[in-house]
C-alpha cells in the first residue's frame, strides 16, 4: 500500500495499492492485482475501487470503479481500452446506475468509470474485451476477515 492509499474498511488486499488509490469496505483485491495511482499509468485522477468489489489475480485497474464491481483475473481494465457491452446488458447496467446516459455497443474504459455492478471480462474464443452487468455478491469471509 503506496502512499496516500488504503482502505474504507474491511478489505482483503493480497495486491498492489499505488499512491492516492482507495478501496472500499469489503472488496477483495486479488494476488498480484495491481490498482494504479497518480503516479503509475492514470492520467493523474486517483483511483478508487468502490464496496464490494473483485479484482481478481493479476487484473489491473486504471479507471475508478462503483460499487459491486468484479474484474476477472489477468484482465486489464484501462481508461482506453474497449469493451463490446451487449444491448441486454447495458439495459441491465444502466438499471444498476440511473441518470447515466449509455449508447452504442462499445465503450472505452473511461465511459464505463465510477459505474456500479460492472463485471471486466475477456472473451476466450474472440479476444475481445467485454462488460456484462456483475451478477455475483462479493463477500469477503466473515471467519478470515
Amino acid at each position: 500500500i503506496n502512499c496516500n492509499a488504503g482502505t474504507t474498511g474491511v478489505s482483503m488486499v493480497g495486491g498492489r495499492i499505488s499512491s492516492a488509490a482507495i478501496v472500499g469496505d469489503g472488496s477483495d483485491v486479488g494476488g498480484g492485482a495491481s490498482i494504479l495511482g497518480v503516479l503509475s499509468g492514470t492520467d493523474g485522477n486517483p483511483i478508487s475501487v468502490g464496496r464490494n468489489c473483485l479484482l481478481g489475480a493479476n487484473s489491473v485497474c486504471g479507471i475508478p470503479l462503483g460499487d459491486a464491481c468484479i474484474i476477472d483475473a489477468g484482465i486489464s481494465v484501462l481508461e482506453g481500452t474497449k469493451y463490446i457491452i451487449e444491448p441486454e446488458e447495458l439495459e441491465k447496467i444502466k438499471a444498476a446506475n440511473p441518470g447515466v446516459e449509455l449508447e452504442g455497443d462499445w465503450f472505452k474504459g473511461k465511459d464505463l468509470a465510477g459505474l456500479n455492478g460492472i463485471h471486466f471480462r475477456q472473451d476466450s474464443f474472440t479476444g475481445e474485451m467485454i462488460a456484462l452487468r456483475s451478477r455475483r455478491e462479493v463477500k469477503l469471509n466473515a471467519d478470515l476477515h
